[in-house]
């Protein structure tokens, strides 16, 4: 079953395997010694991890992630070793998991340059009420992420869900300003922020979200599909599809599967490109090889727009 500001690192010039562990303030000691590495290199099509898009920050994003939410640290290193033998370079650790060491072990592990990889960690301070306190337990959040995920500078940084108002909303997007100013990550996003959300953010005269990850899918609700693509397009933020196949039901399987014997593709390939096709981006998760070949293997053909069509029939949703 499937499952549903420039910080230079100290060990920009060692292999993966020597990173050590070290905490944002610590790193930042020094630094100037040191020589930069750029965060998200552009990915050419075909090219391990698959094609990217360019963010409104203008640094580059590989389409496709690998989004460890449901696995322990021992689970976290297996798999995410799978992962990059199976050709992923862009990883959402979500600290809602708990196992942000089990995968930057595997990174750390693998011997792949840090260079050639997309990180994205995760806070977790949505519960912290009032700007003062939000931005103090994001502060902590990212700290975490340095700590646990073990890997230097990080591409991104998201808020895994929005505060409970627009306060505590700007102070969780002033924690995330502060580690990029301190220059502990490139870009800045968010997860399951409404097109309200998003413009308090915006309104606060800092930087902008990037990224913003939500659930989408064939067959999840139609309007609600186009709605929110329109609205995050509006913003120029990108949406990231978060356990994009969970939402297909029998109806949108079948769907998937009519279009995917055109192309020798499987119901969930024809899936994941219907939301690249979208001006989307997906991050998924699985157990099995096959799954995770499968999952990148999606640049080889294109969606007609009888296909996106017929995808998008109102006796699909859910």
């Amino acid at each position: 079953m499937r499952l549903l500001s420039t910080l230079a690192l100290l060990s920009a010039a060692l292999p993966a395997t020597a990173l050590a562990p070290v905490e944002r303030r610590t790193l930042l000691k020094g630094a100037a010694a040191a020589s930069t590495i750029s965060a998200a290199p552009a990915l050419a099509k075909g090219s391990a991890g698959g094609p990217s898009v360019k963010l409104c920050d203008g640094t580059q994003f590989p389409v496709v992630s690998f989004g460890l939410q449901v696995y322990d640290d021992e689970a976290a290193y297996k798999y995410t070793t799978l992962a990059l033998e199976c050709g992923y370079r862009n990883f959402f650790a979500s600290v809602l998991a708990g196992n942000q060491k089990g995968f930057g072990k595997a990174v750390r592990a693998s011997g792949i340059p840090r260079d050639e990889l997309y990180i994205c960690g995760s806070v977790l301070s949505n519960r912290a009420r009032g700007e003062e306190a939000a931005f103090q337990s994001t502060g902590r959040g990212c700290d975490a992420n340095f700590r646990d995920l073990n890997v230097g500078k990080l591409d991104m940084i998201m808020l895994d869900y929005p505060g409970p108002d627009a306060e505590s909303i700007q102070g969780q997007w002033r924690g995330l300003e502060a580690m990029r100013k301190d220059g502990g990550v490139t870009s800045l996003a968010v997860s399951n922020f409404s097109p309200a959300q998003l413009d308090v953010v915006l309104k606060s005269g800092g930087g902008r979200p990037t990224v913003n990850q939500l659930p989408l899918g064939v067959g999840y609700k139609t309007k609600q599909n186009a709605e929110l693509l329109r609205e995050n397009k509006k913003r120029n933020v990108l949406v990231q599809a978060w356990s994009p196949l969970r939402v297909l039901n029998s109806g949108a399987l079948s769907a998937c599967a009519a279009v995917g014997k055109q192309y020798g593709k499987t119901p969930q390939q024809i899936a994941l490109k219907w939301i690249l096709a979208k001006g989307a981006t997906y991050t998924c998760q699985t157990t099995s090889r096959q799954h995770f070949q499968e999952d990148i293997d999606v640049f080889d053909f294109e969606l007609s727009a009888k296909d996106l069509a017929f995808l998008d029939g109102e006796n699909l949703v859910l």
